[in-house]
């Protein structure tokens, strides 16, 4: 009998004793459900720029203009024809005489000789100024003794001759030496080539000359 009337008691201090868990209440609830949203959120903003850099790519990137031929320098005008000058020293009539060209001034004669005018200027269409004149062979590799050719005189032009503008001749010109005529192109506007070595004096005309076939031969 004595169990009996204390097993009530010993029930219940074994279910007063256990302190149950409160359940969550309904504001609780809502708060986490904002914090989870709040975080949900921030997390999908602080990837937007990351994904937005991720979907930028060079590919998307406009291509570079080429700025090089703008940037070119615009083509240069054709240089002028060069010529070759002879090496020239002294004076003739106390002058200098420095020829840059040699010119055909005619048709060829008859006995095929041709006359050449040895010129300052560097063009056919030039005039004037000091000028060396030849009767020549108008002929490839032909080559000419100055002292076989008549000199010009009073009576007459002569096969060589030197003048300057106003005088028909230089009395004192009397060359000797040699010229070749390396080549002798037929057609008008060609250019022939010449070697000289004159000497009048102490005037000195030694090189290459172009020759400008101004007139045509034939």
């Amino acid at each position: 009998m004595r169990v009996v009337r204390f097993a009530p008691i010993v029930l219940l201090l074994a279910c007063g004793g256990a302190d149950p868990k409160p359940a969550d209440s309904p504001a609780d609830e809502m708060g986490g459900a904002k914090e989870s949203s709040s975080s949900s959120t921030d997390t999908s903003s602080s990837s937007a720029p990351a994904s937005a850099a991720a979907s930028s790519s060079p590919a998307d990137a406009p291509a570079p203009t080429s700025t090089k031929a703008a940037d070119a320098p615009a083509a240069a005008p054709a240089a002028a024809a060069v010529h070759p000058a002879p090496a020239v020293t002294g004076a003739i009539d106390g002058k200098p005489f420095n020829p840059k060209t040699a010119r055909v001034a005619g048709p060829i004669q008859k006995d095929g000789r041709i006359l050449l005018t040895l010129v300052e200027a560097t063009d056919c269409a030039a005039s004037g100024g000091p000028t060396l004149s030849m009767m020549v062979p108008w002929q490839d590799g032909y080559k000419q003794d100055f002292g076989s050719l008549k000199r010009a005189t009073k009576k007459g032009p002569g096969d060589i001759s030197f003048a300057r503008t106003g005088k028909n001749y230089v009395a004192s010109f009397k060359p000797s030496g040699t010229v070749t005529i390396v080549s002798a192109p037929m057609a008008q506007n060609a250019t022939g080539k010449m070697k000289i070595d004159l000497q009048s004096g102490d005037y000195m005309l030694a090189g290459d000359l172009d020759i400008q076939v101004c007139v045509a031969p034939k």
